[in-house]
This record gives structure tokens, sequence and C-alpha cells, in this order.
């Protein structure tokens, strides 16, 4: 974990935390009063890039798996990710909290259409836009 953070008040981790996403988290979650989530990690060093800044792959990564994580709750399947937009917007140095925030655009029964950022602070580092698709149970 990174030094003296703190993981905010509230939220929990991934039950899911394995594979790809043990190695770039953990993330966690919390639900707010509004029924949607708040996701969040504790950046460190392995989440820097040459330059000693977050890499865009870790944020990119993280959208990723919260942006399906809200889909799997939203519509109770399982997902896959078939398009994954992103935007860079700044940079910040590792040893942060991250927090996600993510919104359902639209549902259909076979797709999700996705939106999510996350920032650092009041900093927002990136922002994604995401198509899913959903499957049946299996």
């Amino acid at each position: 974990m990174s030094g003296s953070l703190i993981i905010p008040q509230g939220f929990e981790p991934f039950d899911d935390n394995v594979g790809y996403i043990a190695l770039s988290g953990p993330y966690y979650w919390r639900r707010r009063d509004d029924g949607g989530y708040d996701y969040g990690f504790l950046s460190d060093e392995r989440h820097a890039n040459p330059n000693r800044v977050l890499h865009g792959g870790a944020l990119t990564t993280f959208l990723d798996t919260i942006l399906g994580h809200a889909v799997v709750k939203a519509v109770r399947r399982p997902c896959a990710t078939i398009a994954l937009n992103t935007q860079f917007v700044a940079g910040a140095p590792i040893g942060q909290w991250i927090q996600g925030e993510v919104r359902v655009q639209k549902l259909t029964r076979t797709l999700a259409f996705m939106e999510g950022e996350a920032l650092a602070g009041d900093t927002r580092l990136i922002t994604a836009t995401a198509i899913f698709k959903v499957f049946d149970e299996r």
C-alpha cells in the first residue's frame, strides 16, 4: 500500500480481486445513497511510468474494471468490454487515492453504454466511454 494514505470511509475491497485485477489493484467500491457507486485504489510504485507519474495503462485498467463492475451490478449478468475510448486529461504523481465514478448511459438486453472518469482529489485524470456486451446467464 502507499505510505500513510488511508482508504476513505465506507470503501470495501472488490470480491473479485484476483488475476489481472489483483495485480493492478486492489480496487475498492462503496454504494452511494443515490444507488450509484464510487470506486478507488491507492496508487503506488506499480502504477508509475518512467516519468514517475501514474501510467495511463493503470488508469485505463481501473476504468475498464469499474465500468464493467457497474454493468454487472446493474444487470446482474456477466459482461465483456467491446469498446473503450479514453481521453487523458491530466497527470498525477503516484502515492494518491484515485477515485473513479461511473454513469450508465443506456442499457439494452445485450448492450450497456457507459461513461466514467478517474480523479486524484479534484483533478480529473482520465475520462472514458465504453460499450459492454451483456451475456445471458450461464
